[in-house]
């Protein structure tokens, strides 16, 4: 059985659970427009916007079984709140500046393999936290905010 990540699964069954616009690759839809309420309403509604999350990168958490860096992705999502590029709620008027300059960040902190999308939800991780976060809905919130802003770049093309 071929391994594959949230993405790829979320890409297979996106025209029967989610519509024909979620988790698309650029190009796909070029008659759709780049205004956040113009994504598909599945996308957008997978998105909330994120608290703050604390973690202390005790790395109890570690490994995880699908190489996700847990503890790098939990604090990447703290340091943005902290700078001030975190977005908030999608009708901010500033949602798009902070959310194009978080996910670059992102990208170029986290290697791809590491990153929050792969997260299956297994579940593995959290009776190891002292803290007691919720992982797996973290970094659920983390994914969509990244498919969020992927979506939006697809539909500027």
């Amino acid at each position: 059985m071929q391994r594959m990540n949230r993405r790829q699964w979320l890409g297979r069954v996106g025209g029967i659970a989610f519509g024909s616009m979620a988790f698309t690759s650029c190009g796909t839809r070029p008659e759709a427009l780049a205004e956040v309420e113009n994504v598909s309403p599945r996308v957008a509604d997978a998105y909330e916007p994120i608290s703050q999350i604390d973690c202390v990168a005790c790395d109890n958490c570690m490994p995880c079984p699908y190489g996700i860096n847990i503890p790098d992705n939990l604090i990447f999502v703290d340091q943005a709140r902290y700078r001030g590029y975190l977005p908030g709620e999608l009708d901010d008027q500033d949602f798009k500046s902070k959310a194009d300059i978080f996910f670059d960040r992102f990208c170029n902190s986290i290697p791809d393999p590491q990153q929050a999308q792969h997260c299956i939800n297994c579940g593995q991780c959290l009776s190891m936290c002292p803290d007691h976060i919720d992982i797996p809905r973290r970094m659920a919130q983390i994914t969509a905010l990244t498919d969020l802003v992927r979506n939006l770049r697809c539909l500027e093309k």
